[in-house]
Formats: C-alpha cells, structure tokens, sequence
C-alpha cells in the first residue's frame, strides 16, 4: 500500500476528490443535473459529501472551500484528470505563489498542499 494510506495522520490530512452524478433535481426548470463532490479520506475512509450544482471550477472551488473551513487544508490531494480539478488545481497554485509573495501572508503560503493526479485512464487508482 502506498505510503500515504498507512502513514498515521490526522482526518483528511491525504484526500482523494471526485465527482458523483449527475442526480437530477425538481425545480425550475423542471428537472436540472447536479452532482455530489465526494472528499475521501485516505487514512480512516471518512467521506465528506459536498453538493454541487455543476461541473464547472468556481462551483467546484466553493464546495472545496466549504471541505477547508469544515476539515482544515489537506496535505496531498488524489484526483483523476478532469478538467474541472485540472483548472482548480491551477488556479489554486497560482493563488499560492500570490500568497507567498506577500509577507503578511507568508505563513498561509507555507502550509500549501500538494495535487497528484491519478494515471490517466486508471480508474480503479
């Protein structure tokens, strides 16, 4: 097993992401997909379900920040190669070299996570 799965840390210190859906909701308009943003933890299995009304990166980078403000900041990140987590994942690095920039924030910037992608077309990983 790899190393991040048996090494004993805190609940979602190494999480896995990924979308489920679409479900389909009532409403207006009548019927609309959303999906379920799903935050595994690598260590103890502890799921965290975040609902999300599409695919698009904003959407996904609020569900995201409702995870960090209920769990705290994971260490690593496992994702597959979505597009959605391919944007975050950049627009998250970017945020952090502007954090780390500013001295008054150099602390937030140090605490950084890092965002592995699984092997493309692995999704079993």
């Amino acid at each position: 097993m790899p190393a991040d799965r048996i090494t004993a840390s805190r609940r979602f210190h190494v999480t896995g992401i990924d979308f489920a859906g679409p479900l389909y909701v009532k409403g207006k308009p009548p019927l609309r997909k959303c999906y379920i943003a799903m935050f595994t933890c690598a260590t103890v299995r502890a799921v965290h379900l975040e609902f999300c009304s599409d695919l698009t990166t904003d959407t996904f980078l609020l569900a995201f920040q409702r995870f960090i403000g209920r769990h705290g900041l994971p260490y690593t990140i496992f994702t597959d190669n979505a597009q959605t987590f391919q944007t975050a994942s950049r627009e998250l690095a970017d945020l952090w070299r502007a954090l780390s920039a500013a001295k008054t924030n150099a602390h937030i910037a140090q605490h950084g996570f890092t965002w592995k992608f699984i092997v493309p077309m692995a999704a079993r990983w």
